[in-house]
């Protein structure tokens, strides 16, 4: 009787992923990596990534109102959000003006978000209790228009050259994303989770992996997750050529750890590059942290000090002053 061996072909599981450094890793940059970013501190706060803060702006509301900031173009908005509101209100919506002068009003809004060209911004007006409208505000000029109606639900993110990128019924479990003409209000796409939109091309966000579409002819092709997490963060370069994406997680593996893991994504590969020292453990998911890109093409990452990376370099230059402590998240890269 011949013996018959059975050998097992199970596969070996694949290793796990690597456990995340203990802090942002990197080389303190002698030279010092020349950022200057707002922050939405209670002031605002101009700080000097090597010499930490070079001044707090007049004119802002200070105490427990919180800011919001975000970049257009080279211009910088701030959005106030009062700490306690029984009757909600549209929040005063301000453009930074320089370190010694006091802000310039756009007026009140539910949401705020940058035009295409970095000269202005998109706003949800209210008019009455159920009356709203998108309309564009230039700095230079002011008021383009009346607008659009609109959802006071509506919130606005950025405008690029293929449309403006809403969230409908923002805050709602059914909350949605679209892709619109501000002109007409004509839908260009729609999906239930838009990450991000930049240059030619949209990332969409879904169970198991992302779908990167081709706003110039709508093919799209699926992309695999480089990492494991909830739905990404997604900040373009200036030039919307790389996208920064950030796949943090607020509980490592069901613990209150918190990690960032951050990667690059180049949508003309498309192709992911890891970018160094990462994942990391971090306090400043909420509180202290955020990332922009600076005009130079560096991915500047706010995490005890600010940090600057240039793609393709071994690590991130760190810079020597520490950031101020407080409950301020996000920041804007000057100019």
């Amino acid at each position: 009787m011949a013996a018959v061996l059975v050998a097992g072909c199970t596969a070996e599981p694949p290793p796990p992923p690597p456990a995340p450094l203990t802090e942002l890793s990197g080389i303190r940059a002698t030279g010092g990596i020349g950022v200057t970013a707002l922050l939405p501190t209670a002031g605002p706060t101009l700080f000097d990534a090597d010499r930490g803060p070079a001044a707090t702006p007049p004119g802002y509301p200070g105490g427990e109102a919180q800011l919001s900031v975000v970049r257009a173009g080279k211009h910088v908005v701030l959005t106030v959000v009062p700490p306690y509101s029984r009757d909600a209100q549209p929040l005063e919506i301000l453009e930074y003006t320089g370190p010694s002068s006091p802000p310039r009003s756009l007026g009140r809004a539910w949401s705020a978000g940058p035009d295409a060209g970095g000269e202005g911004v998109w706003l949800i007006r209210q008019d009455g209790p159920d009356d709203c409208r998108l309309q564009h505000v230039s700095f230079d000029a002011g008021e383009l228009g009346r607008g659009q109606p609109a959802s006071c639900r509506t919130q606005v993110r950025t405008e690029t050259a293929h449309g403006l990128l809403i969230t409908i019924n923002a805050g709602a479990a059914e909350s949605t994303d679209a892709l619109i003409d501000p002109a007409t209000g004509r839908t260009i796409r729609q999906a239930p989770r838009i990450l991000g939109v930049a240059g030619d091309w949209m990332l969409l966000d879904g169970l198991t992996d992302l779908t990167l579409v081709d706003l110039r002819d709508n093919s799209s092709k699926k992309l695999s997750r480089p990492s494991i997490g909830a739905a990404p963060t997604v900040v373009p370069s200036r030039e919307g050529t790389l996208w920064a994406v950030d796949f943090a997680n607020p509980a490592y593996r069901n613990t209150a750890t918190q990690t960032r893991d951050i990667w690059l994504l180049r949508p003309d590969g498309p192709t992911w590059d890891h970018a160094p020292g990462m994942p990391f453990v971090t306090e400043h998911l909420k509180r202290g942290g955020g990332f922009d890109w600076s005009d130079a093409g560096d991915l500047v990452l706010a995490d005890r000090v600010l940090a600057a990376w240039h793609p393709g370099e071994p690590q991130w230059r760190l810079s020597q002053a520490p950031l101020p402590a407080g409950t301020w998240s996000g920041f804007a890269v000057l100019p």
